[in-house]
């Protein structure tokens, strides 16, 4: 009896201390604080409706690692970066897109650029002078066409919409 009893309390003396110790390392970890992120989805382009905001625009366009062209995939999809991209056009003033072609993401500078272009924006000189030399490793996705190129690449291509 006095060996069970031992047992039992030697398995509940363990559990605490396990408990103990996690409880311990859960109050070190810094806080994390929740960074409220909109959850934008677009069915296709024609009930697409312009964010107001640049830098909401800019935000999401800086978290994709690839430029997209209008139609992507087999399916010859509209994806949202495209559409995005178009909100550029539409929301950006020639100081907003010349001041994004210094981003730190190679996406925006190609988007801004090609947002100046649409819009027959005056291009700041210096920067486009930086971008044509701006060997930047970035996706392209064109049709079902999938390659890296470099920002240097899809400024000098020339942009049609």
């Amino acid at each position: 009896m006095k060996v069970r009893l031992l047992s039992l309390l030697s398995v509940v003396l363990v559990l605490s201390i396990k408990a103990y110790e996690t409880t311990a390392r859960e109050s070190n970890q810094p806080e994390q604080m929740e960074v409220y992120q909109p959850d934008i989805s677009f069915l296709d382009e024609d009930q697409f409706n312009p964010i107001s905001k640049v830098d909401s625009i800019v935000r999401i366009l800086s978290e994709s690692t690839t430029v997209k062209e209008r139609h992507v995939g087999f399916a010859g999809i509209t994806p949202k970066e495209y559409l995005l991209f178009k909100g550029l056009i539409e929301e950006g003033t020639l100081e907003e897109l010349n001041g994004l072609l210094t981003h730190y993401s190679p996406v925006v500078r190609v988007y801004a650029y090609r947002a100046l272009l649409a819009n027959e924006m005056e291009i700041n000189v210096g920067y486009e002078a930086t971008m044509f030399k701006d060997t930047t490793a970035v996706d392209w996705f064109s049709g079902v066409f999938l390659t890296t190129s470099s920002v240097q690449e899809l400024v000098s291509q020339g942009f049609t919409d």
